[in-house]
């Protein structure tokens, strides 16, 4: 009897080329091992689209393995036609994955920083066959080291730039090494190397009064740049770091920085969308709930918006799970793939959906001998803690008694169960369901699945299955739910429902410039163009301040928290004005509180002329008039 004889075998689930435009789901005997090839074919002439497996077991798999498949078809009592709605399901978001990922080569360069000669060049000793050091003093003169003065660090997404200056009083262009300055200084500080030692100079003159050449300047400096990925300061230096300082290291943490300097496989998994994040890179305000969740550093605010430094990144999903807009995606399962992976794959009804990253689900798989769970599915997520409160209202609305998210508690998790605190206090106030959605340890699954989920008491499910974003699409399945619930008056509030409130406008001082607008990228706010008016839809708010902080006339103020009450689904008149026509054309080319604002202005400074209606033509209209009145 041969070695794989002896293997136990499972039933393989396969997705193959079919007879016709779909692929055909099948299973077959097929033996287990870590490690081990699979039966790549069930048949003589077809080879797996998609199988269902581990990619523990089966690590060189030449086709796409699915957790999901597996335990589905092991654990579940799904039939032969939802398991292949399952499989094509898989299929899909196999294919449509899409991340850069590349190999980073190690750049070993750092600039170290010292207070003392003698510490830089035992540094210097040490590690110089290592790491490729720019060795700077930040006091002090050596012949050995430059010596940087007003130094400025900045962050530059992945590097550091210095900026500093070094004294230059030598220029090598002009002088021709006579020899006459070396004697003739009375302190012995300038060296046959050139070098001047400015803690002895005295700055007497002599040297540049003796030089033939006018080679010497006591006073000259060079400005120097230097673009280096880590800096590394030595025991003593005490000098001002920018905000973002991941890569800055310390003498008694080199740890991290020598991990930095090999080679690294970089998959840019965390996705951006400045188009509708909240924070304002132009005001340096607005949402920062991404770089409050992140513990490694991996998020960062610049110019351009938010970055993600995915060198940094450890995939933990917390900045995902905290981003109220879904301008931060998770390439591995987008919001999109969520929302069209249920297009194909029906919920059971009334059933639970367990959702786990393949590592747990693969140990549960080994755990329960093939016991079979009515009205289940799972769901493998590569990184649960990175669902949001959408993705959770999204299962429910569609017919899930029971959501159960597997994790271990932890810092990382805590924005996600921020998200299931939300959910269940929602769905608690509109149905009197008891937490719906949990959050386990896998070790405990067993357990509550043998345990009955409370019904979902919808009268029918949400079949929408239509994205513009994370916050349209969460907006949409609230109104959904709360039309179906019982009337709630009560503002939910809290850490958990943070990013919801309202934004009321005070009109007397509102002038409808509209700069709110322009900041509002989730479309909370908008303007009316043709009626002058700025309306707001409250559920899309994300409470960032933005709009507040960049109001010119204060008229703004924030009122947070969750209301289930219909009209926080409803767009609302904030302020109107009353347009302002040229008195030439008749062309409307403002509004008029803020041409009374204009004129209270100049009032104010003494240069409003009460006899100069210029003020009340548009600007074509208002030169012409300037022209004309110069000319009569």
């Amino acid at each position: 009897m041969t070695g794989s004889s002896k293997l136990k075998t499972f039933s393989g689930h396969l997705l193959c080329y079919g007879t016709g435009a779909d692929p055909e789901y099948s299973t077959a005997p097929c033996p287990v091992l870590p490690e081990t090839s699979f039966h790549r074919r069930h048949r003589s002439d077809t080879e797996p689209l998609l199988a269902g497996g581990f990619s523990a077991i089966y690590p060189d798999a030449p086709f796409p393995l699915s957790p999901t498949l597996q335990l589905n078809g092991d654990l579940t009592d799904a039939d032969a036609s939802e398991m292949a709605a399952i499989g094509r399901a898989e299929l899909i978001r196999s294919n449509s994955q899409s991340f850069r990922s590349y190999t980073l080569e190690p750049d070993s360069r750092v600039a170290v920083l010292g207070a003392e000669p003698n510490a830089l060049d035992a540094f210097f000793d040490r590690y110089g066959g290592v790491l490729q050091i720019e060795p700077l003093l930040i006091r002090g003169f050596d012949p050995r080291f430059s010596t940087a003065r007003d130094l400025g660090i900045f962050r530059q997404k992945n590097h550091y730039r210095l900026s500093f200056l070094v004294r230059q009083p030598v220029d090598l262009n002009q002088c021709a090494y006579c020899g006459a300055c070396g004697p003739i200084c009375p302190e012995h500080c300038l060296s046959e190397q050139l070098f001047l030692d400015f803690d002895r100079c005295t700055l007497c003159n002599k040297c540049v009064e003796i030089c033939p050449n006018e080679a010497i300047d006591l006073h000259a400096v060079e400005k120097r740049e230097l673009e280096i990925p880590s800096i590394l300061l030595l025991e003593g230096v005490r000098i001002d770091l920018p905000r973002q300082n991941e890569s800055i290291y310390s003498e008694n943490k080199l740890g991290p920085l020598f991990d930095s300097i090999y080679t690294a496989q970089v998959e840019e998994v965390v996705l951006r969308d400045n188009s509708i994040c909240q924070y304002s890179s132009k005001l340096d305000t607005g949402c920062d709930a991404c770089l409050s969740a992140c513990r490694y550093n991996a998020v960062s605010r610049d110019r351009d918006g938010v970055h993600i430094d995915h060198r940094q990144c450890v995939e933990c999903g917390a900045c995902l799970a905290a981003c109220p807009t879904g301008a931060l995606q998770y390439a591995r399962f987008t919001d999109t793939g969520f929302i069209e992976y249920f297009r194909t794959v029906a919920i059971p009804a009334g059933g639970t959906v367990v959702l786990g990253n393949e590592k747990e689900l693969h140990r549960f798989w080994w755990q329960s001998e093939k016991t079979k769970f009515a009205s289940v599915l799972f769901l493998e997520h590569p990184q649960p803690c990175a669902l949001s409160s959408m993705q959770m209202f999204l299962l429910y609305a569609m017919g899930a008694s029971r959501i159960i998210i597997l994790g271990e508690e932890s810092k990382e998790s805590v924005p996600v169960q921020l998200q299931i605190q939300l959910v269940n206090t929602v769905l608690s106030s509109l149905y009197d369901c008891k937490n719906p959605i949990l959050f386990l340890q896998q070790n405990k699954l067993r357990q509550t699945l043998m345990q009955p989920a409370d019904p979902n008491p919808l009268s029918s499910p949400y079949h929408d299955f239509s994205f513009t974003n994370r916050r349209e699409k969460l907006a949409d399945i609230l109104s959904f739910l709360c039309r179906q619930g019982k009337p709630v008056e009560t503002r939910l509030s809290g850490a958990a429902a943070a990013s919801f409130g309202e934004v009321a406008c005070d009109t007397e001082k509102c002038t409808l410039c509209n700069a709110c607008v322009g900041e509002c990228r989730i479309g909370a706010l908008t303007a009316g163009s043709n009626d002058f008016t700025l309306t707001h839809l409250p559920v899309l708010c994300v409470q960032c301040g933005t709009c507040v902080d960049l109001c010119p006339e204060k008229a703004l103020h924030l009122t947070p928290g969750l209301s289930l009450h219909p009209d926080f689904f409803k767009k609302t008149l904030l302020s109107r004005a009353e347009p302002v026509k040229c008195l030439q054309c008749g062309k409307v080319f403002g509004t008029r509180q803020s041409l009374a604002r204009v004129m209270a202005v100049l009032a104010q400074k003494n240069i409003l002329d009460s006899s100069d209606d210029l003020l009340n033509y548009c600007d074509t209209c208002r030169v012409v008039q300037l022209f004309e009145s110069r000319n009569r």
